[in-house]
């Protein structure tokens, strides 16, 4: 039991941890919708985070996202699939000691080879998936803060964009959610005194709710099913 409602616990398939759906609304219209997986990886080798989304912004859109993380839960590598009005671009980011290396693959165009410093950052794109990961890697107490270097998947080019902030975590308290009343622990990501992403999630991790900034638009994504089967 967490919180006011039963989460059920099963017993993991191949290391399953976690899954997750979310809804995705811009004020009172729905966007989109997002579900998630979350598997450890045998003999502890990390983790693997895949998700399946559909989403109306900045165009009708959808997305297959893998993520890669090491057993401190940062990120090896990401993939993300994009389908949009017929075309498809497929994106691998792999890093390699203080560079990140993004190979982009684009229906009817020439590949294209980018790179961007990483310096320990964590990656930050409007799905769920990677603030899993951001939660789960944290190491501040309540009411610490620290400078974070994020890189933005920016859409719909998917090219990446380094960014510098601020990451802070608030104080833990009981929230209210669609599932129900929550234990949380709450986060903030603030760039040139502007705030990007903002994290409700349960004491595993598993974002209930995120609030965030996209070119200036506001979006919210509600955890609306969850079912934890080992932290």
């Amino acid at each position: 039991m967490r919180g006011m409602i039963a989460i059920k616990h099963c017993p993991p398939a191949e290391g399953l941890i976690a899954t997750a759906t979310y809804y995705i609304h811009q004020g009172k219209r729905k966007l989109g919708e997002e579900s998630i997986q979350v598997f450890e990886l045998p003999a502890h080798q990390g983790y693997h985070l895949q998700s399946a989304l559909v989403l109306q912004w900045p165009l009708a859109h959808t997305q297959r996202i893998t993520l890669e993380l090491d057993p401190s839960w940062r990120p090896r590598a990401t993939q993300i699939e994009f389908h949009a009005e017929g075309r498809s671009t497929r994106a691998r980011y792999q890093i390699e000691g203080s560079q990140l290396w993004a190979a982009l693959e684009v229906s009817g165009q020439r590949p294209l080879q980018l790179s961007c410093p990483w310096e320990e950052a964590v990656f930050d794109h409007p799905s769920a998936l990677f603030a899993i990961a951001l939660c789960k890697k944290s190491p501040l107490a309540p009411g610490d803060s620290a400078p974070i270097n994020l890189v933005r998947i920016v859409l719909p080019s998917l090219e990446p964009l380094p960014l510098r902030g601020t990451w802070a975590r608030l104080f833990d308290h009981t929230h209210s959610f669609e599932l129900g009343n929550f234990f949380v622990q709450e986060f903030a990501v603030t760039s040139q005194s502007r705030e990007l992403l903002h994290i409700w999630a349960d004491e595993p991790g598993i974002p209930l709710r995120l609030e965030r900034s996209e070119q200036g638009e506001p979006m919210r994504c509600e955890c609306v099913r969850y079912r934890l089967f080992r932290d």
